[in-house]
């Protein structure tokens, strides 16, 4: 009997903490969901200004891979370019990354053709914000305890994967509201070009929203066409080498810097594109001359010369013989 109370009460506890924890997760939810909304409006008020005249200076993917490095928890992401165009918290990195940030976020004005992200309806909104909430993870933690979560919801709502506009939708949303803050730094802490400056709350929002792009944006980058089931397969309990790296990658965030490098540079994207599809033709082209090289020098050895060649030796060698006597 006392055995049969013990388990009801630590099944009663057990199902009183998934309670509060699906109560937490409904409330983050919600405020994503606001977040969201806000970005939303702000995109679409952006996108019916016109152009400016001149574009900015737009760096490479080479000179913008320093600034990859730095830290991912609390304050910011570190380094020179990316780390003050991604800063999640406090802001720190000063004005020449405020300035950055907000040369970037012009210059998307002016690429190529920006990439298409997908209007979201009220409900697929929920659906976002709930995969970012559950999706969020701090330096030192990780999500993957909660890919059964992730894998239903992404079960449920084939569009999360198979639409790639989803993807743009999260970088989008998290470029506009990275711009305010390094607008409020680049005017000395003064009010932002668009009336409004970044709050510590839409700061930290903006750090879940990054995590969100980095379940998103992992399973494209490693070509895997199982999506987000195949990837956490691998990652969760790694035992190749290639799985350890792509681990290591998904708990940096790796995934997410690139999808918001190429949000912001499509056209960079595509150049880097068309570069990796020259450099496996250039390779294959490299591998056939050395197969005809290869087939040459056999060819030489063992081809019909090395059966004329001892036939003339063997003649010559008579008629000396012949000769001589």
């Amino acid at each position: 009997a006392d055995s049969d109370e013990e388990e009801e009460k630590h099944t009663k506890q057990v199902q009183s903490l998934k309670n509060e924890e699906r109560e937490d997760y409904r409330r983050e939810q919600d405020a994503v969901e606001m977040w969201l909304k806000r970005q939303e409006v702000a995109i679409s008020r952006a996108e019916a200004e016109p152009p400016k005249a001149t574009p900015p200076p737009m760096p490479s993917r080479d000179h913008d891979s320093s600034g990859y490095s730095g830290g991912l928890g609390g304050g910011g992401l570190g380094g020179s370019l990316m780390g003050g165009m991604m800063g999640m918290g406090g802001m720190g990195g000063g004005s020449d990354a405020a300035r950055t940030s907000v040369g970037l976020e012009a210059s998307r004005q002016h690429t190529v053709q920006a990439l298409p992200y997908r209007k979201l309806t009220k409900e697929e909104r929920k659906v976002a914000a709930m995969l970012i909430t559950i999706s969020h993870f701090e330096e030192g933690c990780t999500n993957l305890d909660r890919h059964p979560q992730m894998l239903e919801l992404m079960r449920n709502h084939r569009w999360l994967e198979e639409d790639s506009g989803t993807l743009e939708y999260l970088c989008r949303a998290h470029n506009h509201s990275m711009r305010l803050s390094g607008s409020s730094q680049q005017n000395g802490g003064r009010r932002p070009m668009d009336g409004s400056r970044e709050s510590k709350e839409d700061a930290r929002i903006r750090a879940m929203c990054f995590s969100g792009i980095n379940t998103l944006a992992g399973p494209g980058r490693c070509k895997m066409t199982g999506g987000l089931l195949e990837l956490v397969t691998m990652i969760c309990t790694p035992e190749t080498d290639q799985a350890r790296d792509l681990r290591m990658k998904w708990q940096k965030k790796e995934f997410a810097k690139d999808a918001l490098f190429d949000s912001l540079f499509p056209d960079l994207r595509q150049y880097s594109e068309a570069n990796a599809d020259s450099g496996w033709t250039e390779m294959w082209v490299f591998i056939a001359l050395i197969v005809v090289l290869i087939g040459m020098i056999l060819f030489i050895i063992y081809g019909p010369f090395t059966e004329i060649l001892p036939l003339k030796s063997a003649n010559l060698t008579n008629a000396t013989a012949a000769v001589s006597s």
